[in-house]
């Protein structure tokens, strides 16, 4: 037993060794945070953690060097920083972990360096809804509670391979993780497209029992809607031309029969997407063409 205590001792040595290297501590009151250094000048952090002027960067070298916000992605809490010195850092090697891993959570501080948490990856889900805000898309948890300060730092496999990064606060009973490759993914689309709005349509709604007539004509195939109770001046919803007690049935050909699956289709489709809307209105369909708006 001894002998397996040393071995997985001397892994974590290792793993945390190999971490150090692309995490970085954030300046951030009343204690500092951390990110991930992704290749380049880049840094991916989460988005709540970071003021809109930028922040000060404590980089593995133990220097200090100033970063720009280049965009942020509020429904995956995401922020891309730039650092504004001469840098050019290798990206981390990524992986995956599968629930039962062991996995370490990695931060910088600035009085004690680097600073390590071991959990187990308890579950591995999709599709988590985000309050009103939208949907995350995949999404690993966590059996142990967050190492303070970690928050926009990384979480690494055995092999210290970067698996997730870690954005938002304690849900469900469990550490919710993003995913590295989904992660990445959206800060490749900060990087392209700058800070990326959440969708909005600016309705309120509550699910209903669409009339016969409209279960007649969707073949049956759909016995809910989301009936329009309110419709905001200046927003997408009403510059399309939905109107109050419009039944809302489907969304760029997804059905939504509730409001979840709304918040999923706005999630998918993004801000600034053309979609048609079909709706129920008068007792009939009918067809509206909308562009998804953003805030």
């Amino acid at each position: 037993m001894a002998n397996v205590l040393k071995e997985l001792s001397s892994s974590l040595r290792e793993t945390i060794a190999r971490a150090a290297a692309f995490t970085v501590g954030l300046e951030h009151e009343p204690y500092s945070v951390s990110g991930v250094l992704i290749g380049g000048d880049r840094v991916l952090t989460a988005s709540h953690l970071v003021p809109d002027e930028g922040t000060a960067v404590l980089m593995p070298d133990g220097s200090t060097m100033k970063a720009k916000l280049a965009g942020r992605d509020p429904i995956h809490d995401l922020a891309l920083l730039r650092l504004e010195g001469k840098v050019s850092a290798a990206a981390p090697a990524t992986g995956s972990a599968e629930v039962g891993d062991l996995v370490v959570s990695v931060k910088r501080d600035p009085f004690d360096g680097i600073n390590a948490s071991l959990a187990m990856v308890s579950a591995r889900g999709a599709k988590l809804k985000l309050g009103r805000s939208g949907v995350l898309a995949r999404y690993l948890q966590t059996d142990a509670d967050r190492l303070m300060g970690s928050t926009g730092g990384p979480l690494l496999n055995a092999e210290g391979a970067l698996v997730g990064v870690l954005t938002f606060n304690r849900r469900m009973g469990a550490e919710v993780v993003i995913p590295a490759d989904l992660a990445l993914e959206r800060a490749k689309l900060i990087e392209e497209k700058g800070s990326l709005q959440r969708p909005y349509l600016g309705v309120r709604s509550q699910a209903v029992a669409l009339p016969k007539g409209a279960r007649d004509a969707l073949k049956g195939s759909q016995e809910t809607g989301l009936l329009l109770v309110s419709v905001e001046r200046g927003n997408a919803a009403e510059a399309a031309g939905l109107e109050v007690g419009d039944i809302v049935v489907s969304f760029g050909g997804v059905p939504v029969p509730d409001h979840e699956a709304l918040v999923a289709a706005l999630a998918e489709r993004g801000a600034g997407a053309r979609i048609d809307v079909q709706v129920v209105r008068g007792g009939a369909l009918r067809t509206v063409s909308l562009t998804i708006g953003g805030v």
